[in-house]
């Protein structure tokens, strides 16, 4: 293990010895509902936070709770209402806020969060989706059939040009899609929420048969600033915008316990000067569909603000034991779950990554952000000769970019540039800990051994005389190579590919209407409807490595969403 984990390793331990010492997390409670990846209100924040809007949004932990949302929501109004200039797209994003999170608002500004009665809303959100989908789905294969515990990398992905949406499965041509969500409280401490879905074409099967999904669902106790979860949650970790390097949600989420800090806050003592802090920690178990079936995972993700213009943090996760791979003690066990003791093959194998992220604004330059991160995998194979043993990471993945909120001054137009350079050995190991759950990769959709740039320009424009309208076209170029770090340099008759190197470019649209009330019903009684679209399409050649071969695929979705505000609640 390298120098760099080591100390990656003891700050984390720093850090959770202060948060076990933490008076302040004792004082009140209230309910915590997390708000689905693909939720509006993500854009709506980001878009308030490169206009400069926010102070204390810390968006490389998703996702959020509905009260954490709230609580910016009326942050942003407060900055609005103090600005010299007006801004009409910033006070349309915070009256559309106030509409979706019209509850925990009120909560906030009649300072009852911590007080709240036993409550119910059965359908928080309801999503269908109409989706259109062609070409071949990009794979990662690489075991060798003659050495059972040696499984390489094995996954697929779900849906062309639509990598991130929890894995949902569906069918080359016409789909339907439907998610919905909702939630109860008990006693103004305890949540228990769920959300599901429903996929694939009405007409005819799909693969494995898998129509139904269960998303986001399980139980939280708020303590204080901490909500302390036990069930299956989407992750979305690190600075990416188009894709993450550390956790993501290309994959269905898997179950674990979690605990987080519900709002940013400044540490105990010295530890102040961090900034505004906030982090999240999950420990649980994968699956049974590698050779070491059912290992055990746990990760933690830290992310401060020291100054106004300046954000950082790191991430840690751990693979461990499974089936064939469990020859250690309950000290042993220990000693993997912390990081301190990753084992060797003979007496339980480990598989860690460890991650930097950094992000600067310069206002002077129309709110420029500028980010960049670095993520190092445990495995030794692929060091820089002659100086990888002086690099802070072994097997060395990069992603970072730019974005410009305020393209035109009047801050409607923002432009972003993104890459991502995948190190041969991402998210693979010498034996079966590699970091998929069900099939599908846990981080970037790229996978090993690729390189991605993206150029996206976007314009919010009126409709009836609101901003509530964005689209976004956005350019991407990508190439994979067959070679998987020298681990999977097999013989042809044990590799599935003819190892040609895959190269694809290609464009997406996006649109985006904010939630907004139906004609009937006013205020609370609301019902909030939105739509949001995607046209995407990509030419690949050698797809899945095989040379002089030639694919087209094509995304066409609309989405469209209620959020019904009816609910139950106690006295």
């Amino acid at each position: 293990m390298s120098n760099f984990l080591r100390r990656l390793i003891s700050l984390k331990c720093l850090l959770a010895l202060a948060l076990a010492s933490w008076p302040a997390v004792a004082r009140a409670s209230t309910y915590v509902v997390f708000i689905p990846l693909d939720s509006p209100v993500y854009e709506e924040l980001d878009t308030l936070n490169g206009l400069g809007y926010l102070d204390t949004w810390l968006n490389e932990i998703k996702p959020i709770s509905r009260v954490e949302a709230a609580r910016l929501a009326l942050e942003a109004e407060g900055n609005v209402e103090q600005s010299a200039a007006a801004d009409p797209l910033a006070q349309e994003l915070v009256r559309n806020l106030r509409l979706e999170l019209h509850d925990e608002v009120g909560w906030l500004e009649n300072n009852v969060e911590d007080q709240l009665p036993s409550m119910a809303y059965p359908i928080q959100r309801v999503e269908t989706q109409l989706l259109y989908s062609r070409g071949e789905q990009r794979q990662w294969r690489t075991s060798n059939t003659a050495v059972k515990s040696d499984a390489g990398i094995n996954a697929e992905e779900s849906t062309p040009l639509l990598p991130y949406n929890d894995a949902i499965q569906t069918a080359t041509g016409g789909n339907e899609i439907v998610r919905a969500s909702g939630w109860a409280g008990y006693g103004g401490f305890l949540t228990a929420y769920a959300e599901g879905a429903a996929a694939g074409p009405l007409s005819r099967n799909i693969k494995n048969n898998s129509r139904l999904q269960l998303l986001g669902s399980g139980g939280v106790l708020s303590w204080g600033n901490l909500a302390i979860s036990l069930g299956t949650d989407e992750m979305w970790w690190g600075a990416g915008h188009f894709g993450p390097l550390a956790q993501g949600n290309a994959a269905s989420p898997f179950p674990a316990g979690r605990i987080q800090s519900i709002h940013p806050t400044l540490l105990p003592g010295f530890l102040r000067y961090l900034g505004q802090f906030r982090f999240q920690g999950f420990f649980g178990q994968l699956n049974s569909e590698r050779y070491f079936s059912h290992p055990w995972i746990d990760g933690q993700i830290f992310s401060f603000k020291p100054l106004p213009n300046f954000e950082f943090g790191f991430t840690h996760t751990i693979m461990f034991g499974g089936s064939h791979n469990n020859n250690y003690s309950t000290l042993g066990f220990i000693g993997r779950a912390t990081g301190f003791a990753t084992g060797s093959v003979s007496s339980g194998d480990t598989n860690s990554r460890g991650g930097i992220y950094l992000k600067f604004r310069i206002p002077k330059l129309r709110n420029l952000e500028v980010y960049q991160e670095i993520l190092g995998e445990d495995n030794l194979t692929n060091e820089v000769a002659g100086i990888g043993r002086f690099l802070p990471f072994l097997a060395v993945s990069y992603q970072g970019g730019f974005y410009l909120p305020r393209l035109t001054a009047d801050g409607l137009t923002d432009f972003r540039f993104e890459y991502a350079l995948l190190e041969p050995n991402y998210s693979t190991h010498g034996d079966s800990l590699y970091w998929t759950y069900d099939g599908q990769l846990m981080g970037n959709a790229l996978g090993p051994n690729a390189t991605e740039v993206d150029l996206q320009i976007g314009r919010w424009f009126n409709v009836d005389k609101k901003l509530s309208n964005k689209i976004s076209l956005d350019l991407f170029y990508t190439e994979q190579a067959p070679g998987y770090g020298s681990n999977y340099s097999y013989p042809a008759r044990f590799y599935p590919y003819t190892l040609g190197k895959e190269h694809s470019g290609g464009l997406a649209i996006d649109l985006f209407h904010l939630p907004a009330p139906l004609g009937f019903g006013r205020g609370a009684a609301s019902v909030l409807s939105g739509i949001s679209g995607r046209a995407g399409v990509e030419y690949v050649s050698d797809l899945n490595y095989r040379a002089n071969s030639h694919s087209v695929r094509l995304l066409l979705m609309l989405s469209s969403t209620l959020e019904p505000p009816w609910h139950w609640q106690g006295q």
